[in-house]
């Protein structure tokens, strides 16, 4: 399948080649699955009892990101300060458990978020009491660990299938 060399043919039908390959891809899905659990316990445990706070929005922008290759991704950035038990804090998380702000194909789309926490206005933030750092905007789980679960159960999966198949068949 991938040919790097004399010594390592990755995805090779026999012998060390296809054993790595084959526990590679069981590693990778692992490792999502791990990751999308705990996004998911993340996000679940922001959402059990936040505190509703004021907060102040102190920047507002949006990112670019050009790292996909169907285009240019744009990430609306609202950074924001706020009071908590006495301690400041500053924030940019718009969704719970550190989740990044949806990327949007458009600016113009991206634009409208920015546009609803314009700089210096007050807006109400989500606290979680036992991470009082990592405020949130929109007190909504995503879809997103779900996803990497799901990824990850099939990488996992086909994996698996590979390397039993290799080895018993």
């Amino acid at each position: 399948m991938f040919n790097f060399g004399p010594r390592l043919e990755l995805g090779s039908e026999d012998g060390k080649g296809s054993l790595i390959s084959n526990i590679a891809v069981i590693l990778v899905g692992l490792g999502l699955i791990f990751f999308g659990y705990n996004t998911y316990t993340s996000q679940n445990q922001a959402l059990e009892n936040p505190v509703n706070v004021s907060a102040t929005v102190t920047d507002t922008g949006i990112a670019e990101d050009s790292s996909r290759r169907g285009g240019i991704d744009y990430q609306p950035q609202i950074r924001y300060e706020y009071r908590f038990e006495g301690e400041n804090f500053t924030s940019n998380n718009m969704h719970p458990g550190g989740q990044q702000p949806d990327d949007h194909n458009v600016e113009s789309e991206a634009r409208e978020v920015v546009d609803r926490y314009s700089q210096g206005s007050e807006i109400n933030v989500f606290v979680p009491p036992e991470k009082p750092g990592e405020a949130f905007i929109q007190p909504e789980k995503t879809n997103d660990p779900l996803i990497f679960i799901a990824i990850g159960i099939l990488f996992s999966g086909m994996g698996a299938y590979r390397f039993f198949k290799d080895t018993y068949m």
